[in-house]
């Protein structure tokens, strides 16, 4: 009996490695499940099939920093010119809040996490935190904001029917009126 982690077959009583640094041992399959060990002990997880995750839907408010390369016509070595564009995420997509330029290491291009903490490049990651930061002020004050905010509290159902509670009548109003400030209506 084998499972596939990656591209390698590993066998039963096999170790491996998900995360470099980091040993599992293929235990034993009990039915739908797979029991592994580690260095902490022996858990389960359901077997999957070997095809990806599909996509996780966007969240409204979400919150990104996205790399690309602005072409340019002088020559340059090792380096190329980008443009960082933080964006969040609104009604059918993403919306640009804060855009800015930088000339960095080549092969940086992708899309990053909201303070661009995850980006290896230290120039480029100070621009993405410089403008994450910049971003801060309009999107605390963006409709989109404080709906997702009121979105969370009625998913969690936090309130004991009290005013502001999720189960507050005026929630309702409240998510229409932020609606028509956003123009979503």
């Amino acid at each position: 009996m084998h499972i596939k982690s990656g591209s390698e077959l590993v066998e039963q009583g096999g170790v491996f490695e998900p995360l470099p640094g980091y040993p599992f041992i293929f235990v034993r399959r009990e039915g739908l499940r797979l029991v592994f060990r580690d260095g902490n002990g022996e858990y389960s997880r359901w077997a999957t099939a070997d095809k990806p995750r599909p996509p996780r839907p966007l969240m409204l408010g979400e919150r990104r920093t996205v790399v690309e390369v602005e072409p340019d016509g002088r020559p340059i070595v090792g380096e190329s010119i980008y443009v960082l564009t933080h964006q969040m995420c609104v009604p059918g997509g993403w919306m640009d809040v804060k855009t800015a330029r930088c000339r960095a290491s080549e092969n940086l291009a992708g899309i990053y996490c909201p303070g661009g903490t995850d980006i290896e490049d230290d120039k480029l990651r100070a621009y993405a935190v410089t403008l994450f930061k910049g971003a801060n002020e309009f999107i605390d004050a963006h409709p989109y904001t404080k709906l997702a905010g009121i979105l969370m509290d009625v998913r969690l159902q936090e309130g004991t029917g009290k005013v502001g509670g999720w189960d507050d009548p005026g929630k309702g109003f409240e998510i229409a009126e932020l609606l028509e400030k956003s123009g979503a209506l």
